[in-house]
Parts: C-alpha cells; sequence; structure tokens
C-alpha cells in the first residue's frame, strides 16, 4: 500500500510540472504574437494609412468606372479591416451631378504581409445597401460606364509619393436596390434585396457570382414579387456585353401560394441567348386576381414551361424561338416575338397543341361541364399585338370523334375542323363524319362545312343521312345580325316528306327557342279546327324574315300524294309569327305520282272534306248507273302536277296550278287568305270517259262529252260554302294551264344537285 500511494503523487508532481512548463510557454509565445501584432500596426500605420487607402479605392473606381468617385472618410474597424463612409460615384451621363451608386458604407478587408512588397491586396470589397441608378436618356443610351479590364494597377499616393500594387480579389453586394428608368416613356422599374458575391472577380475573363434578389412589380392595387436566387458567369471585359453569362440562375417568382420554380441560362448581354424552365404549380384564376381574372374561373394543374430564345436589336426584340408548356395530357409549343421599339409594343406568337382528351377538363374550366365533351382534339393558335391591343389572327381546333350537348345539339363522333380568322370575326368549320342528334331528327355521316365571314353565315352539307334519308343543303344568311337579314337555302333529297321535314323544323325550333331571348314565351299550341293552321302560323319563326331558296327530291310522299322528281322554288319576305306581312312567290312541280284516299281523307280532314265533297257526291251518284267514280277516291295516277302562288300580306294568289293524270286532271284558281281564314278557289276536274250506260248530266261533262267537275268552294274555312258551276270549259281550262306551266325551270336546283359545294376556308 506505502508503494502504491507513492507512485500516485510521483504521477501528480509530474503532471503539475508539466502544467507549469506550457502555461510558461503559452503566455511567452502570446507576448511574442502580442508583439509582432502591435510593431505590425505600427508598420502598417506607418507604411499605410487610411487616408492612402481611401485614395487608393477612389482612384481605383474611378479608372475602372470613368466617373467621379467620392469618398467621406474611412475607418478602421480592425487591423486588415477598413470601412469607407459617404461613398458616391457620380453620374455624367443620364442625370449629371447625381449618384450612379451609392452606398450607406464599403468594407475593405486586406492582407497585411504583401504590403511589406509594396502591394495592396483587397480579399473583398463589400457595398452595404448600395443603390444603383441605372437611365436610359431620350436618345436610347444608357448611363452605363465603360468598365476597365485592368486586373491590377500601380498607384502612388499622393501624400507619400510611393507606389503600392493594387488588386481586388472579391466584390460582394449586400441588401441593394438596382432602379431602372427611362427618360422617353417614363417608365421606372426597381430590383430590391439586391445580394450578390463575385468571386475572383476579373474583368477580362469569365468570373464566378452568386445572386439573390427580388423584383416587385405593381398593377393597379395588386403586388407581384419575384425572388431569385441562383449563380453564374461573368466577364466585364471593357463592359463588353456580349461576353456576360448567367448559368443556372434559378429565381422563384410568388404570384400564386407557391413559388414558380424558374431555372435561367444566358448567354451575352448584348443579344442576349436564354434558356428557361419554370415549374409552375398548380393554381386557380383568383391566384391571379392581380389581373382582374375573378370572373372567368379557371385552375390550371402543375405545368412545366421551357423556352429558348435571343433578345436583340438594343434589347428591343425579344424572339422565343421554342416555348413548351405541358400540363396533365396537354402539351402546347409556340414561338414568337416581342417589338418594344414600337410605340406600343408589337407581339406575333403562334402556339400548337398536341391532341388531348377533352372528358374531364371541366375540373380545370367549370363551364365546360355543360358540354359533357368527350374525343380528343388539337388546338393551333396565331396571337398578335398591333396598336396596343392583342389579337387573334387565326385558331384552329381539330376534333377527333368528339361527342357532347351544345346546347341541346348532341353530337356523337364528330371528326373535323373549326377555324377562326380575324380575332374570331371570320370562322369556319367543317365535319368529315360524326353524328348529330336534334331533338327527335337524328343526322349520319355528316359532311358539313360551314363559314361566318363579313356578318354572313353560309353552311353546306355536301351528304348527310337524315333519318336514314340521304340529304344535301346549302343555307346563307346574309346581315345574320340585322333585322333585314336575307335567307337562302337549297335542299336536296332522296326521298321528301313534308311531314317528316315539319317535324325536323320543329325539332330545330324546339331546342333553338331557349337559347334565343324571349323565346321561351312563344305561344301554346292550340287543338281543334284549323289548329294545324294556327300552329304552323304561330309557330313561325321570326328569323327568316326573308326567305328564299329551292328544294328538290327523288320521290315525294304525304297522306295526301306522292310522286317522283319533286322540284320547288320560293322567294318570301314578311315570313314571321303570324303570317300577316308574309309577301313572295312560290313555284312547285310533282312528277309521277298518285293522289290517295280521298274519301278517307275526307272524313278525317275538314279542309279536304270540303274540298273532295264534290267527289264523293259524284261516286253517290254512281249507284244511278252515270260512270264509275269509286276508284278516284281511293288511288289516283298522275303524271304531272305544279303550282304557282303569290302572296302579299298573308293572301295568297294562285297564279296557276293543274294536274294532269290518265285518269283524272284538274285545275285550280282563286285566292286563300291565311291570316283572315277565308278563300275563294275554283276547282275544275275532268276525268276519263267511264260511263257504263246513259248519259250524263249536262253540267257533269266539258265540250268533249268527258266527265268534269267544276266548283266553288268559298267563305270561312270553318264553314266553306261550295257552289256547283257548269264545267264545259274544264278540258280547256286545263290544257290552257299546262301550257302556261310555271315561271321556273328550277335549274337553280338541278345545279345545287349535280355540284359539290363546300363554305371557304
Amino acid at each position: 500500500m506505502a508503494e502504491k500511494r507513492t507512485w500516485k503523487k510521483r504521477i501528480w508532481k509530474g503532471m503539475k510540472s508539466f502544467g507549469l512548463t506550457a502555461l510558461r510557454w503559452g503566455l511567452l509565445v502570446s507576448m511574442v504574437v502580442l508583439l509582432l501584432l502591435a510593431a505590425g500596426w505600427i508598420f502598417f500605420v506607418k507604411a499605410f494609412n487610411a487616408q492612402h487607402l481611401s485614395e487608393v479605392i477612389a482612384t481605383e473606381l474611378q479608372k475602372r468606372l470613368q466617373r467621379p468617385v467620392v469618398v467621406s472618410s474611412v475607418d478602421v474597424k480592425f487591423i486588415n479591416l477598413l470601412e469607407l463612409k459617404g461613398f458616391r460615384v457620380l453620374d455624367t451621363e443620364g442625370a449629371p451631378g447625381q449618384d450612379l451608386l451609392s452606398a450607406e458604407a464599403v468594407t475593405v478587408r486586406f492582407r497585411l504581409l504583401p504590403l511589406l512588397e509594396q502591394q495592396l491586396i483587397i480579399d473583398e470589397v463589400s457595398l452595404h445597401a448600395p443603390r444603383f441608378n441605372l437611365i436610359r436618356r431620350a436618345d436610347g443610351v444608357y448611363n452605363l460606364p465603360p468598365i476597365r479590364a485592368a486586373q491590377s494597377s500601380v498607384y502612388t499616393s499622393a501624400s507619400s509619393g510611393k507606389k503600392f500594387t493594387v488588386s481586388v480579389e472579391d466584390w460582394t453586394l449586400k441588401d441593394g436596390v438596382l432602379s431602372y428608368k427611362d427618360l422617353s416613356s417614363g417608365v421606372a422599374h426597381a430590383v430590391y434585396g439586391l445580394n450578390m458575391h463575385f468571386e475572383r472577380l476579373r474583368f477580362d475573363e469569365l468570373s464566378r457570382f452568386t445572386a439573390e434578389m427580388v423584383l416587385r412589380n405593381e398593377w393597379e392595387s395588386g403586388m407581384s414579387d419575384m425572388e431569385i436566387k441562383g449563380t453564374g458567369h461573368v466577364n466585364f471585359a471593357n463592359f463588353s456585353w456580349s461576353e456576360f453569362a448567367l448559368r443556372s440562375l434559378r429565381a422563384q417568382v410568388y404570384l400564386f401560394q407557391k413559388p414558380v420554380d424558374v431555372t435561367l441560362d444566358l448567354d451575352n448581354l448584348r443579344t442576349p441567348f436564354f434558356n428557361i424552365k419554370a415549374k409552375v404549380p398548380a393554381f386557380e384564376s383568383k391566384n391571379l386576381s392581380v389581373f382582374h381574372l375573378e370572373k372567368t374561373p379557371f385552375s390550371i394543374p402543375k405545368s412545366t414551361v421551357t423556352a429558348k430564345g435571343v433578345l436583340s436589336n438594343n434589347y428591343h426584340l425579344l424572339k422565343i424561338n421554342q416555348l413548351t408548356a405541358s400540363a396533365a395530357d396537354v402539351k402546347v409549343e409556340g414561338k414568337g416575338q416581342l417589338d418594344f421599339s414600337q410605340d406600343p409594343y408589337t407581339a406575333n406568337f403562334t402556339v400548337s397543341s398536341n391532341a388531348f382528351d377533352l372528358k374531364g377538363k371541366s375540373k380545370y374550366y367549370a363551364p365546360l361541364a355543360r358540354y359533357k365533351l368527350t374525343g380528343k382534339s388539337t388546338l393551333q393558335a396565331q396571337i398578335e399585338r398591333q396598336n396596343g391591343k392583342y389579337t387573334c389572327p387565326l385558331f384552329v381546333a381539330e376534333a377527333q370523334e368528339v361527342s357532347g350537348d351544345i346546347y341541346g345539339f348532341l353530337t356523337e363522333k364528330v371528326s373535323g375542323q373549326f377555324r377562326a380568322k380575324k380575332d374570331f370575326s371570320d370562322l369556319y368549320a367543317e365535319t368529315k363524319d360524326g353524328k348529330l342528334t336534334v331533338a327527335n331528327t337524328v343526322f349520319e355521316k355528316l359532311n358539313l362545312s360551314a363559314s361566318w365571314r363579313g356578318g354572313n353565315l353560309y353552311g353546306y352539307i355536301a351528304s348527310s343521312e337524315v333519318n336514314g334519308v340521304p340529304l344535301k343543303m346549302s343555307v346563307s344568311v346574309n346581315n345574320l345580325k340585322s333585322a333585314r337579314r336575307r335567307v337562302r337555302t337549297a335542299m336536296h333529297w332522296q326521298h321528301f316528306n313534308p311531314m317528316d321535314f315539319i317535324a325536323t323544323v320543329q325539332d330545330f325550333v324546339t331546342v333553338i327557342v331557349p337559347l334565343v331571348p324571349g323565346g321561351a314565351n312563344m305561344p301554346k299550341e292550340v287543338t281543334g279546327d284549323l289548329a294545324w293552321l294556327r300552329n304552323f302560323r304561330s309557330g313561325l319563326p321570326n328569323f327568316m324574315s326573308n326567305f328564299a331558296g329551292n328544294i328538290s327530291a327523288d320521290t315525294f310522299s304525304s297522306p295526301v300524294l306522292s310522286g317522283n322528281r319533286f322540284n320547288g322554288e320560293f322567294e318570301l319576305t314578311g315570313m314571321r309569327a303570324g303570317m300577316k306581312r308574309l309577301s313572295g312567290n312560290i313555284e312547285a312541280r310533282l312528277e309521277g305520282g298518285v293522289i290517295h284516299q280521298m274519301e278517307k281523307w275526307a272524313e278525317e280532314q275538314q279542309a279536304l272534306n270540303i274540298t273532295f265533297q264534290p267527289f264523293i257526291i259524284m261516286h253517290r251518284m254512281e249507284q244511278a248507273g252515270s260512270f264509275k267514280i269509286g276508284k278516284v277516291l281511293k288511288d289516283v295516277a298522275f303524271s304531272d302536277m305544279a303550282a304557282s302562288a303569290t302572296f302579299e300580306n298573308g293572301k295568297m294568289q294562285i297564279n296557276n296550278a293543274y294536274t294532269v293524270g290518265p285518269s283524272i286532271s284538274a285545275t285550280v284558281s282563286g285566292w286563300v287568305d291565311w291570316v283572315a281564314e277565308n278563300f275563294d278557289i275554283i276547282v275544275g276536274t275532268m276525268f276519263s270517259n267511264t260511263s257504263r250506260s246513259g248519259a250524263l248530266a249536262e253540267n257533269l261533262t266539258d265540250e268533249s262529252g268527258n266527265p268534269a267537275l267544276s266548283f266553288r268552294i268559298s267563305s270561312s274555312m270553318l264553314k266553306p260554302k261550295v257552289d256547283m258551276l257548269r264545267a264545259k270549259k274544264t278540258g280547256e281550262t286545263i290544257r290552257a294551264a299546262q301550257t302556261k306551266g310555271l315561271q321556273t325551270d328550277f335549274k337553280a336546283g338541278q345545279d345545287f344537285y349535280q355540284g359539290d359545294y363546300h363554305a371557304k376556308k
């Protein structure tokens, strides 16, 4: 135990001895260092005082910037750190006498040992709260100084006569402001929070730098900040803008709740070539309230935007050679330019998209939901700015099997193109296939083209099937927005059924009426006697106040008659609800047809009952054995049927109307007032001789001895009067009507049928 205690004492004594020795040496070294620092400080103060350094800084900057430099005072902050107060660089170009550059303070950190060799090596010059005032004069010249490219220079102190070689390594800007003002236009901008560090800055070669700044712009009551963080390389050789470059400059633009991340590569500043990539977060229109888009609700999914281009013509011409934007399944590409040399500036861009799905796009733009769109589409547009206004000279949308509900018009797998010119004042559309349903009417295999040009609407159905019936059609509406508009149409049906046609028109009216202001207030349908006339009269659309055209068909059928080679022409004015001002003319012809079931329809329709009453009377006379008329009241063939009429304020004057056939021929003359619901017509009919025995009464034959009828129907349509007339001249009247014929040869309809017409693009 005693030996163990002795050993511990020896160790303790050794440690105490070592500690005391180390302390003595530490104190000695500290004293030597302090003496050396004091000697160095005395040498520095003697060899190079603050005034010398102030002269050096001012002189160097004046050499580099070619502008007067002012330093109010210099403070020694540490042995190798000085602070310059009242630092100013005066402007001599943009605003003479004012500050081109000023700073609250400039700190200079330099090396001590090189001073022994008459070298002033500045490791870093830091400008605190600097303010740069960039001005563009009315003649377009900037007040930027021509920076000298010297890496180091020799300075001779004016007070001591000593020569120093001066060089600067790094430059730092802290919390600076860069302001810009254009004296010609009065435009002003500013960059705040400017922080930059130039590492080993050499003015005649690329030098690396880092940068942070905030760009702030104001639109009326809105404010937008753009925060930038990035790195790059710069060459200030004699301030040659063509040697400037930025690499991987990262920016964050705070327009939305989340910032837009931007990466920028820039080559030279005289004609900068740039490459920008931006990652845009998902945003809504409310995030762009600064642009007052609150009334246009939309949302944009997360997207990526890239742009490549060049800025030339003294920063007045911006060319974007490649622009790409991708969001969800939509990709848009474009190119164009902005010309700021024009006042106001001009722009010209073209953009196009890939084929993207229409389904689901309503979540980005809610109003699309009502159209229930499916299928694919591509978009293409040209955008220009002239005279201070943006316009769209061309917009093209390609549809690929698009289905949807367009204001009640149901489309199914329609493929085609929509083209708009002159800021959507000139429109064109075409479809090559697809299906369109209007209420109960179905258009299939739709080959259609239409255009809107100069206030006029043109539409052509080169081929289609309407409820299974082939149709070709054209329509033009001149001065569409005027009450004096003119509607012109031409139609050719493979098979024309006027009742089905009226139903199709009614289907269009049913769909269109809710779209027209006040259209929902149309009178309700009535029933009872003459309901067909009254509903037709009140349902006439006011849209077609001037209506003209032609219609043709290979075959024609209705409950009353049918036939082949149907042609019609009409030119009407005042075609409005009520028919009170309906005027114009109508011509129609039907060949090789049949008049159906007179007796049957006479029982079901009041008007036909009155018209056919004389035939029914004759049928009853058949029992007397005069002649056989029964077959006339069933299906009767005819070879030619034509009618010509003139309208004046709703009253129809029959110019000529006749029927010629193997068993019955007829002529009609007189007038019908569709508004007052009365008429006065004369019907003359001649039959082939079917007498079995006996002779007919004189008033039942014409001069040739053939059976004939002549009667007059007049008075109110509800209570018509029928008067039998002498039939002696019936045959002659029919032949004269046939010889007179119509006032047209229906050439316009034949030309339309044989041609292949489309709206012009």
